[in-house]
C-alpha cells in the first residue's frame, strides 16, 4: 500500500549571530570637546554677570529714587489770586522731601479743586525737584445778600455764573445784587432756580453806577428793580447781554420816572409803560 511520504525541504533554522555593539557617536577629539566646554562656560559667566549688573543698577536706582537726587526740592502755585498760595499748599499736602517717583499729584489736585475759588488745576512736575500746582480761579458776577448771626448786619455771598458760592463777605461790594435763598457755605451750589438770575447779573456788570437795583424773581418773573424809577421786565434767559445793551440805553437817553415797567423780553424791541397822570 502505498504511502505518502512528506518531506520538508526548508533549512534547518538556526539562531543570528550576534552583531558587535557600535557607539553611533562619532569620536570627538578631547581638545574639541574640552574647547567645546570652555565655550559654555564663558556663556554662562556672561548670563551670571550680566544678570549681576541688572540687579545693582536697579538697586542704585531704587536708591537713588529714595535719595535727595530725587526729591521734591520746591512746590509752586500759579494763579491763585483769591484763594492764595497758602491754602493751596494746605490742602495739597505735598511737602518738600517727598520722593518724585510714584508721587500721585492726582489726590492733591482733587483736593485744590474742592477749594470755592478753584475753577481748574493743573500740576506738573520737573525732575530738578519742583511740582507745580496752576490754578484758574472762577469768577464772581454777582452778590447775594444773606443774614448775618449778629442781629442787624448784613453779609454779602460772592457767587459765580454756576452758581458756586465763593466766600462770605461783611461788607457789599460793588457786583449786582441778586435775591435768592437758600446760600449755602463757601463752596456749595445756589439751586437751578438762581442761574437765570445769575446770567442777568452778569450782563448788567457794566451797567453798575447806574440806578440797577436787585434782581430776583417776582411772582414768576425776572424783574430788575430800577430804585426810584421802576422796574425792568427782564423776560426769558435768551440774549442777556442785548436786554443789558438795551436797558442801558433807556438809562442814557430816556427819563424813566414815568415810566413803571420796561419790557425787555424782545431787546430789540423794548416796551415802556407809563405811569397815568405823570408829568
Amino acid at each position: 500500500m502505498p504511502t505518502d511520504d512528506t518531506s520538508d525541504d526548508r533549512p534547518e533554522s538556526r539562531p543570528p549571530e550576534p552583531r558587535p555593539s557600535v557607539d553611533p557617536r562619532p569620536s570627538v577629539d578631547p581638545r574639541i570637546e574640552a574647547r567645546r566646554n570652555d565655550v559654555h562656560a564663558r556663556r554662562r559667566l556672561r548670563v551670571w554677570i550680566t544678570i549681576g549688573i541688572v540687579v545693582v543698577l536697579l538697586a542704585a536706582a531704587f536708591g537713588v529714587s529714595r535719595s535727595a537726587l530725587l526729591d521734591v526740592d520746591e512746590v509752586e502755585v500759579i494763579g491763585a489770586r483769591r484763594t492764595g498760595a497758602r491754602q493751596v499748599l494746605e490742602v495739597a499736602g505735598v511737602e518738600p522731601g517727598t520722593p518724585l517717583l510714584g508721587l500721585d499729584l492726582s489726590g492733591p489736585r482733587k483736593s485744590i479743586a474742592a477749594l470755592p475759588w478753584v475753577a481748574q488745576v493743573r500740576s506738573s512736575r520737573s525732575w530738578g525737584g519742583k511740582v507745580t500746582f496752576d490754578v484758574t480761579e472762577r469768577t464772581a458776577v454777582a452778590q447775594v445778600p444773606i443774614e448775618a448771626q449778629t442781629p442787624g448786619e448784613q453779609n454779602w455771598a460772592l457767587v459765580d455764573i454756576q452758581g458756586r458760592v465763593l466766600q462770605i463777605d461783611h461788607t457789599r461790594g460793588r457786583l449786582p445784587v441778586v435775591l435768592f435763598a437758600p446760600v449755602p457755605e463757601p463752596g456749595g451750589w445756589l439751586s437751578a432756580a438762581a442761574l437765570p438770575l445769575l446770567e442777568a447779573s452778569e450782563a448788567l456788570i457794566p451797567l453798575q453806577g447806574e440806578e440797577i437795583g436787585a434782581i430776583a424773581w417776582v411772582d414768576g418773573e425776572l424783574i430788575v428793580d430800577l430804585p426810584g424809577v421802576g422796574r425792568a421786565h427782564w423776560g426769558g434767559r435768551d440774549d442777556p447781554r442785548g436786554k443789558a445793551v438795551a436797558l442801558a440805553t433807556f438809562l442814557a437817553r430816556v427819563d424813566l420816572h414815568c415810566y413803571e415797567k420796561v419790557d425787555l423780553s424782545i431787546p430789540e424791541l423794548p416796551a415802556l409803560t407809563p405811569i397815568d397822570d405823570c408829568s
